[in-house]
């Protein structure tokens, strides 16, 4: 009511624009901001919001025809112009029939239990006390890490904006003495990204997918899956979003010299996981995270029910004064895990079924260093109490390192 009594106000109009976006109505924050262009056409700030909201809606063509008059002339603020070049870089990027992403990380992990063995040598054994050998409580390591994400979106440009996007993960970790736990995990996901039901559900992307992994445990094949998933992101509002992850896998195990018994734990595996994040503030976003899984292996005391929930805080804030890298980014997280296992394990009880529960904390700070460069660190204490002593341990793990992203 206050912008129609006073059009000719650009401050009102500006702030009826950032209320339109706040909500997700971006329609009206266009309408506007262009009022705004017919009273002043000389806004390059406003030139490059329009560019920006036009983006959010697919109109790439229009942004593109805003965000080139927004750095026309010579009094263009300099913040403006780099804002403009990134989002023309992107323009091209998304009108490309192929778009490719993807992240390179690497560092060094100190564990003080690698192995997430108990600390003292006091166990259960069939349905009695006894004793573990010593080579496989708690045991202090380090290692080295690197993970790989890459992802291809094939964009056919069609009207209705769906895709088709191929993710795959590689993760590799290499102990100094621990090399029973010398890691290699692989993951492709190929299905197509689409904005189904747009009549009952607005600003949402659904993607079903065919999933398939491969681990390798001590240079050695340790077990692969194939199964099938379902993902579906959801902008609520401007500060909210949502998205919602399920998959089924079947799991088949390689039995070797040093697992015999590997193959009992082959089955399928069914996973859902609901992530919720809110921007509370401009440098606050808050992160919720439910997670349920359930294993059906060969052998029942391979199988276990698993319930998972996180909370957690991403606080932007500006680097210390004599560091000037840009803003640091630091979050705190805390999970907690609840396993429930479907039967015995004879061979520590006869008559009763394991039950674990987890509290982890996790602390990680990340440092610009250059474009799409960073380095990170992080610092996690995990504390597993368990019906068991068998497998109560805690750990601090510390790590350093650093990503690229392209």
């Amino acid at each position: 009511e206050h912008m129609l009594r006073h059009p000719a106000n650009l401050d009102k109009s500006f702030k009826y624009a950032e209320l339109g976006i706040q909500v997700g109505d971006y329609e009206a924050a266009i309408s506007a901001l262009e009022r705004m262009l017919l009273y002043n056409p000389d806004l390059p700030r406003v030139r490059l919001e329009l560019g920006v909201l036009y983006m959010r809606l697919g109109s790439y063509a229009i942004a593109r025809g805003y965000l080139t008059r927004a750095v026309q002339g010579d009094d263009v603020p300099d913040d403006v112009r780099a804002r403009v070049a990134v989002f023309l870089d992107e323009i091209d990027n998304r009108l490309s029939n192929h778009r490719f992403s993807g992240s390179l990380y690497g560092g060094l992990r100190y564990q003080d239990n690698a192995n997430a063995g108990p600390e003292r040598a006091a166990i259960r054994l069939f349905d009695d006390d006894g004793e573990l050998s010593n080579e496989f409580t708690k045991k202090a390591d380090f290692n080295a890490f690197m993970s790989f994400n890459f992802r291809h979106v094939y964009d056919p440009q069609v009207h209705s904006g769906d895709v088709l996007q191929t993710d795959f993960l590689l993760y590799a970790s290499q102990q100094k003495n621990q090399h029973q736990l010398d890691l290699i995990f692989s993951e492709l996901t190929v299905g197509p990204r689409a904005q189904l039901l747009r009549e009952y559900m607005e600003n949402a992307t659904w993607r079903p997918h065919v999933i398939a992994s491969v681990v390798s445990l001590d240079d050695s094949p340790y077990y692969y899956t194939y199964g099938i998933g379902f993902d579906m992101d959801k902008q609520f509002t401007a500060k909210t979003h949502g998205s919602l992850t399920a998959s089924y896998v079947h799991k088949k195990y390689r039995a070797d010299i040093g697992r015999t018994t590997a193959r009992q734990q082959n089955g399928g595996e069914a996973d859902v996981e609901i992530n919720v994040r809110h921007r509370a503030l401009e440098s606050l976003m808050l992160t919720t995270k439910a997670g349920y899984s359930n294993l059906d292996a060969a052998a029942s005391l391979n199988g276990n029910t698993e319930f998972t929930f996180a909370v957690g805080a991403i606080l932007t804030h500006p680097s210390p004064d004599n560091i000037d890298t840009g803003p640091w980014t630091t979050s705190l997280t805390g999970t907690v895990i609840y396993s429930s296992y479907h039967a015995p394990d004879e061979a520590v009880d006869s008559f009763q079924k394991r039950r674990d529960n987890e509290l982890r904390g996790t602390l990680l700070t990340s440092v610009p260093l250059r474009k799409g460069w960073s380095a990170t660190s992080t610092v996690a204490r995990s504390v597993v109490d368990s019906k068991f002593l068998n497998y109560t341990y805690t750990n601090w793990a510390i790590s350093i390192g650093a990503s690229k992203r392209f």
